[in-house]
C-alpha cells in the first residue's frame, strides 16, 4: 500500500497575538488608580504584586456591592419631606362642626317608664341594664317605633339648634352678624343632631386674631338631657375642610365643658404626597385619584363609606345622614343597629377591608384652646337685660362662647419629593463611589470596556488559528 503526503495549510493563518501585551498597554495608561502597579513588577517584587491586586480587587468587590446597594434603593423610590411656610394675603376660612353630648329632648319625648326603657338600652350605659325592652306592648306601634324617618321625623326628639330658641343663640364673624339658617345647617350623625358650616357659604379673611374671629353663642338646654351619648356636659367641636364629613369617634375634634368662653387659635396645614409608586407613609400607597362620583376623597368619608355599607347590608338602614339612604326605625336602631355598629369595630377583619389610604393632597387644621370662666359676674348683669333671665347658675350650666380665628395668615406645607429628582442624582453616587474607590470615571469605564472587547477579540482570533494550524497530515 502506498504512502501518499499531503500538505495542508489554512488560508488567512497568522501570527499569534499576546494578551499580555494588551494587558501591559492598559495597565500603564488607564485612568484607573493602581492597576499600573499589576504589571511590570518583577518576580522578586512578588509580595508588593499581591498587597496591590488584593487592594484593588478589594476595592472593586466593595465598589460593586454599594452599586448594587444603590441602584436596588433607587428603585424603591426613597423620599424625603420638606416643610415651608407660605404666606397668605387672604385665607379660606374653615368649616366648623359643633355637636351636643346630650342632643336628645327630654321635654319631647314621652314621660313613661318602658319609653325611658328603651333609650336606657341604647345609651353608653346600656351594659348596666339588666331590664329588656317587650316590643310585643302596644306602647311602642302607638308611638311609632316601628315606622321608618325622615331627618325631620329624627329632629322631634332632638333639641331645637337653628331655630329661634335653639341651641346656637348667635354667630357673627368679623364683629358682623351671620344668618344663622343661612350658614349653618343641621346633620345627623351617629350620636346625634348637630350643625356645621354650610360649604356653599365660603368665608375669607385677611385678618388673623382674636378680635376678627368666628363667634358661637351656644345654650345647651341642659334641664332637658336625655341619655346622651356621653355621660358629661357639653360639646364637641372640629375644625375642618369646608367639604369634608367629619366623623367623631371620640378621638377627634375638642370637648368644651358649659360655662366657659374658649377660644381657638387656628394654624392650617397642609400635606401633599407622592403617588404610587412612591410610598406616602411606611408601607401604604395614597390615593391620587376623586370618586367615582366625581367628588373629592376624604378619608373620614372612606371610613363612614365603609361602616354605612356594612350596617345597609345588615340592615338596610342608617341612623345618621348618609347620602340618600333611608333612616332607622327606632326598633331598628335598637335590634339591629347598635349590635351592627358593635360587631363592625369590634371584629378587625371588617375594619381591615376598608381600603381608605391617606389621599395624595390633604389639608389640616392645627387648634390650640385656651379658656376662661363665662361669663363674669359683671358681664352676666348685661346679659340678664339682653336675654331676660336674672339667673347667673343658669349661665354657667348651659352656655358656652365659642372663638375661632386664625393665628397667622399662612399656611405650612408638607412636601413629599423623591430622593432621586432625575438619573443623573444616581449617576452622580454612583460616580462618587467609583472616584472614591478606583479614581475611574465614564472614561475609564470606557477604556476598560475597549481592553475587554480586544482580549475577547484576541482570544477568539488566538483560538481560530490555533485550530486552523495544521504542520502535516500524513495519510496511508
Amino acid at each position: 500500500m502506498n504512502t501518499e503526503s499531503k500538505k495542508i495549510s489554512a488560508s488567512n493563518t497568522g501570527p499569534l497575538h499576546n494578551i499580555g501585551d494588551l494587558w501591559n498597554d492598559f495597565s500603564q495608561n488607564t485612568g484607573f488608580h493602581g492597576v499600573n502597579k499589576l504589571s511590570g513588577i518583577k518576580s522578586r517584587h512578588k509580595i508588593r504584586l499581591l498587597l496591590w491586586t488584593c487592594v484593588i480587587l478589594s476595592c472593586g468587590i466593595y465598589l460593586i456591592v454599594t452599586v448594587v446597594a444603590e441602584i436596588k434603593h433607587y428603585y424603591r423610590y426613597p423620599t424625603t419631606m420638606t416643610q415651608y411656610t407660605k404666606p397668605q394675603n387672604e385665607i379660606e376660612f374653615p368649616s366648623v362642626t359643633v355637636c351636643n353630648l346630650n342632643s336628645l329632648n327630654k321635654s319631647a319625648i314621652k314621660n313613661d317608664s318602658r319609653i325611658d326603657n328603651y333609650y336606657f338600652n341604647i345609651s353608653p350605659f346600656a351594659f348596666y341594664s339588666n331590664v329588656s325592652t317587650n316590643w310585643s306592648d302596644p306602647i311602642f306601634e302607638q308611638e311609632g317605633f316601628y315606622l321608618n324617618r325622615t331627618i325631620e321625623d329624627v329632629m322631634k326628639d332632638q333639641k331645637d339648634i337653628l331655630d329661634p330658641g335653639g341651641i346656637l343663640l348667635y354667630a357673627s364673624f368679623h364683629l358682623s352678624s351671620l344668618d344663622i339658617k343661612k350658614y349653618f345647617k343641621v346633620k345627623l350623625n351617629p350620636s346625634g343632631a348637630c350643625f356645621t358650616s354650610n360649604p356653599d357659604m365660603k368665608i375669607i379673611t385677611s385678618h388673623i386674631g382674636s378680635v376678627f374671629h368666628l363667634t358661637l353663642m351656644l345654650d345647651l338646654d341642659n334641664a332637658n338631657n336625655y341619655y346622651g351619648s356621653s355621660y358629661g356636659e357639653g360639646i364637641q367641636f372640629l375644625v375642618h375642610d369646608s367639604n369634608e364629613d367629619p366623623v367623631f369617634q371620640g378621638i377627634s375634634g375638642f370637648y368644651v365643658e358649659p360655662g366657659r368662653e374658649v377660644f381657638a387659635s387656628v394654624h392650617k396645614k397642609q400635606f401633599e404626597y407622592l403617588p404610587k409608586p412612591y410610598e406616602a407613609m411606611g408601607n401604604m400607597f395614597c390615593r391620587d385619584h376623586k370618586n367615582d362620583d366625581g367628588s373629592e376623597y376624604y378619608r373620614s368619608s372612606c371610613f363612614k363609606d365603609c361602616l354605612s355599607t356594612f350596617l345597609l347590608d345588615r340592615c338596610n338602614c342608617l341612623h345618621y345622614t348618609h347620602k340618600n339612604t333611608h333612616y332607622c326605625s327606632k326598633f331598628e336602631v335598637a335590634t339591629c343597629v347598635i349590635k351592627a355598629t358593635g360587631d363592625y369595630y369590634n371584629q378587625t377583619k371588617l375594619v381591615g377591608k376598608c381600603d381608605c389610604p391617606l389621599p395624595c393632597s390633604y389639608t389640616h387644621y392645627d387648634v390650640s384652646l385656651t379658656s376662661s370662666l363665662f361669663p363674669s359676674d359683671f358681664y352676666s348683669k348685661k346679659i340678664f337685660d339682653v336675654v331676660g333671665v336674672e339667673d347667673l347658675d343658669y349661665y354657667r350650666k348651659n352656655y358656652i362662647s365659642l372663638h375661632i380665628y386664625f393665628d397667622q395668615l399662612s399656611t405650612t406645607i408638607s412636601k413629599q419629593v423623591p430622593k432621586y429628582s432625575s438619573a443623573g442624582d444616581i449617576f452622580a453616587n454612583l460616580g462618587g463611589q467609583m472616584g472614591l474607590f478606583l479614581g475611574a470615571s465614564i472614561v475609564t469605564l470606557t477604556e476598560l470596556c475597549e481592553f475587554l472587547v480586544f482580549a475577547l477579540w484576541t482570544f477568539v482570533y488566538n483560538l481560530k488559528n490555533r485550530e486552523n494550524r495544521v504542520e502535516k497530515i500524513a495519510i496511508k
